[in-house]
């Protein structure tokens, strides 16, 4: 990581080709689970991120190689729009690569610059839109439109690269309609096919034959016609190519692009859903494609041209479909709402919007109600009725659709409009308070008299939610105004209930200069040690991953080292304190200070995982300190800031999960063949005797049981680990409710894994993954024995878990489940590694042999052997064996 902008690094040489995917991988590297098709994943995750994220492709030395990964960008650049997200190819011979057979990669390499003596820079990124009026004036011929003449529609299209050049190279006139990027694809077919000497029509059908063979699991089942063999479509080529296709090695035409296969088997679709007309059969075949697209980034692709096409050709059949009754409201109609939010569609009128206006509220489809409130057109189509509307959304909906809803008020409504807004909403009910006190600075008037009235509404609010949303609303970038927010401060400081005071405190930071010195003081003194800590917190976590020092931390230390208490306040308070001391390079508060060590692992480990950027001669600071401490962990982490960097991409380490972990190292061992030793021992030095010998023998992974941790501490993990330090050693914690702290308290004791047992909400997931993605420590997650399902594991994907475990404890004896049937079921149900333990040995030859497990856990058949090595050495060879 460096500055604002996070980096991964890949190295082409080590990919295994061809079923290789960089999406996949990059996902891996995040620690972003996939669920499903893994270039959808990665564009939902590309739009959610908050600062550039630079994809580095190193080990490209010759075309063969260019030509594997070219494969792998284009084919994202084509999906994955996102801005934050950006490819840096390394290219090291031969120096001048054919970049033809990948227009989206060569597109986007649109303008070059030299900086300084740096050679040559691409943008692979869509432009914001000064750059791509920029990039558009920069080109124009002199009757060319100019750029802030052309529609709306055409200027946001006209930001992705690869379509401003079709714009330009076509010559496509914005007053024949409509323009989107199906438009602009087939404007450019309709100039290439008669160039190729065949009849244009017979080939674009042979074409739509040749897309319709290739995947035509993409087409709806009441359309699937059998297209022609093979050998008949080739038949009706000449014997060379004819354009926008190549030959394949058995003579049929292969497309030199997705976006040209899309674009005619699209064409195809929405041919023959004109066919068959207003039916049951229509609505039918476009609920099956959404629901494919929902899925599938190739199907996405052929979905969107398909509604394009239907737009051009058939817009009344489009607009009858979505008012179907039949029409499905939880994926066709947000993702054909999406592209109308994208504008250059006709069939979208008033009466359609209309419609699915009243679907969404009656059938209760939140995704809808999204995907309307991004829909600028809706609120002319409601007219008087939009402001209720909206408040329906807020009542119904709730949270859920807070983001949308706001930025739908911003856009639509006016003064008028947003005090209508308010009226209709019920300002008693704390739900809908909330909101509206959240997102103050959007609500409130401008009148200053009129905004401290409709402000102690708020500010006297009996739900204390109510009033600690108004600090939420301060700590938003997005909140301009000083006064409002001075108004709100000076009250909330003083609430009487602690959660509000707290809620301030943690919005102290971002209020300004002028609030923090007057508020302060009374914050970092008053009786709740939680208001206390807040203020802390706060001020620790207002940049983004950044260690600054800013006035407020400078004020907040001087009133903490002229208050006594401060000097002995509560263990998990001490090492926030410290840290402000440390980024601040001020000495601790005593010759052996509480806190210290941990808030100086802490720092140094997040500046390894590049969770926190900190200033060179700060890092260099906590180096030197780290080097001196007598932590053993703490001088390891010290000690890896003073190691060489690899020179070239042979040198770097071999990846292992030894702490802090690649983001994606747990992840990895999908597929793979990895024994974990559990140690359910009661004494540490046996426990340790044990862990020496078995990991002399080879294996991967040592897990310290609960058992031991609850009988001789958290310690037992660090002595373990510095007696295996090369060994990746597992915490097992049997409690998940608090997984924040138990993952950052086993980190700091050595873990380099943790795996949660017991009751997990997303909640608790989502904090302790939060914790382990900062300290570079895995989690893995059990799962429960009842009421586990496909639901239950794509939450805790997506809350951000690295794998799952299957345990089941052999003193329950014969009658159990074989854990290996819910490991068949649960590895169906995700792409993570999955662990299994049961009391095996080397005696269960079948479930040595089966493909069900990722990670094999055993105990007892090892730990209480009289030779614990030769047992665990005749386990990895028996699992590693072939057939």
């Amino acid at each position: 990581m460096g500055g604002d902008v996070s980096f991964q690094l890949h190295s082409a040489d080590s990919w295994g080709l061809p079923r290789f995917e960089l999406d996949a991988e990059i996902l891996r590297y995040a620690s972003v689970p996939c669920a499903g098709d893994s270039l959808l994943t990665l564009e939902r995750a590309g739009a959610r991120l908050d600062r550039p994220c630079v994809v580095v492709v190193d080990g490209i030395a010759s075309q063969s190689r260019f030509d594997a990964v070219a494969r792998q960008v284009d084919r994202i650049l084509r999906q994955v729009t996102a801005p934050a997200l950006r490819f840096f190819l390394v290219v090291r011979t031969p120096p001048d690569i054919e970049m033809s057979a990948y227009p989206v990669l060569s597109a986007t390499v649109y303008g070059q610059s030299t900086v300084g003596s740096r050679g040559t820079s691409y943008e692979l990124t869509p432009w914001s839109m000064a750059e791509a009026r920029a990039a558009w004036a920069q080109s124009r011929k002199p009757q060319e439109t100019a750029f802030g003449e052309l529609p709306a529609a055409v200027r946001q299209l006209a930001r992705l690269p690869l379509y401003m050049r079709l714009l330009k190279t076509a010559g496509l006139d914005s007053t024949e309609g409509e323009i989107n990027g199906y438009r602009l694809v087939d404007h450019c077919v309709a100039a290439v096919l008669p160039s190729s000497g065949h009849d244009p029509v017979d080939l674009s059908e042979t074409l739509a034959d040749a897309a319709h063979r290739a995947t035509p699991e993409l087409v709806p089942s009441s359309l699937r016609a059998s297209p022609p063999a093979p050998g008949q479509a080739a038949a009706s080529l000449n014997v060379d190519a004819p354009p926008l296709v190549h030959r394949g090695a058995d003579g049929t035409p292969a497309f030199i692009h997705d976006v040209v296969r899309e674009y005619f088997l699209a064409t195809r679709i929405a041919a023959l859903l004109e066919d068959q007309g207003r039916s049951s059969s229509t609505v039918a075949a476009v609920n099956e494609l959404a629901d494919k697209a929902m899925g599938s980034a190739a199907a996405r692709g052929v979905f969107e041209f398909t509604v394009y096409g239907l737009d051009r050709s058939a817009p009344d059949l489009l607009a009858a479909v979505m008012v179907s009754p039949a029409v499905h409201v939880g994926s066709t109609l947000p993702l054909v709402l999406g592209l109308v939010a994208r504008g250059g569609v006709r069939f979208a009128d008033d009466q359609v919007l209309r419609v699915c206006a009243r679907r969404c509220r009656r059938e209760a489809s939140a995704e809808l109600a999204k995907s309307l409130l991004n829909v600028p057109a809706v609120a002319e189509a409601l007219g008087a009725e939009y402001v209720p509307w909206l408040a329906g959304l807020l009542k119904q909906f709730g949270p859920t659709v807070w983001p949308q809803l706001v930025t739908a008020v911003e856009q639509s409504l006016d003064a008028p409009g947003i005090r209508r807004l308010l009226h209709a909403a019920d300002l008693g009910n704390a739900d809908d308070a909330t909101f509206f006190a959240r997102y103050y600075y959007v609500f409130l008037p401008s009148e200053a008299d009129t905004a401290l009235e409709a402000l102690d509404a708020f500010l006297e609010h009996p739900d204390w939610r109510v009033r600690a949303a108004l600090a939420d609303g301060v700590r938003d970038k997005q909140s301009p105004r000083a006064e409002s927010a001075r108004i709100i401060m000076d009250r909330l400081v003083y609430d009487p209930d602690y959660k509000v005071r707290a809620a301030a405190a943690r919005a102290i930071g971002q209020a300004g200069s002028e609030l923090a010195e007057q508020h302060l003081g009374a914050l970092l003194t008053d009786d709740n040690w939680h208001v206390r800590s807040s203020v802390l917190q706060g001020l620790l976590s207002g940049s983004s991953g950044h260690a600054e020092v800013r006035p407020a931390t400078l004020m907040a230390l001087d009133v903490l080292r002229s208050e006594p208490d401060w000097q002995q306040c509560p263990a998990q308070i001490a090492t926030h304190y410290e840290r402000l001391l440390l980024l601040s390079g001020v000495p601790g508060r005593g010759p052996e200070p509480t806190g210290r060590t941990r808030a100086l692992f802490e720092l140094l480990r997040e500046a390894r995982t590049g969770w926190t950027s900190v200033p060179d001669e700060t890092r260099n600071a906590l180096v030197a300190e780290g080097m001196l401490v007598p932590s053993w962990l703490v001088r390891r982490e010290a000690e890896a800031f003073t190691r060489p960097a690899p020179s070239s991409a042979t040198d770097r380490p071999v990846p292992s999960l030894a702490a802090p972990s690649p983001p994606d190292a747990y992840r990895r061992l999908r597929g793979g063949r990895t024994i974990q030793v559990a140690r359910d021992l009661h004494d540490l030095d046996q426990a340790i005797e044990v862990a020496q010998a078995v990991a002399a023998a080879g294996t991967e992974f040592i897990e310290v049981g609960d058992p031991l941790i609850k009988t001789v501490g958290v310690t037992a993990v660090e002595r373990i680990k510095r007696a295996v330090p090369h060994t990746t050693v597992v915490a097992e914690l049997m409690s998940a409710d608090w997984g924040r702290d138990q993952v950052v308290l086993a980190a700091e004791y050595g873990a380099d894994v943790v795996f949660l047992i017991g009751p997990a909400s997303i909640a608790s997931v989502a904090a302790a993954v939060d914790a382990g993605r900062r300290l570079g420590v895995p989690i893995l997650l059990d799962v429960p024995t009842h009421h586990v399902s496909a639901h239950w594991i794509a939450d805790m994907e997506q809350a951000g878990v690295d794998g799952f475990a299957i345990t089941t404890n052999i003193d329950i004896g014969v009658g159990s489940n074989h854990p290996l049937a819910r490991s068949q079921a649960l590895r169906s149900w995700t792409r993570l590694p999955v662990a299994v333990s049961g009391g095996f040995s080397s005696t269960d030859r079948t479930v040595l042999r089966s493909p069900e497990w990722d990670v094999l856990i055993v105990g007892r058949s090892v730990t209480e052997a009289t030779q614990p090595a030769t047992a665990a050495r005749s386990l990895t060879q028996l699992i590693h064996q072939p057939e």
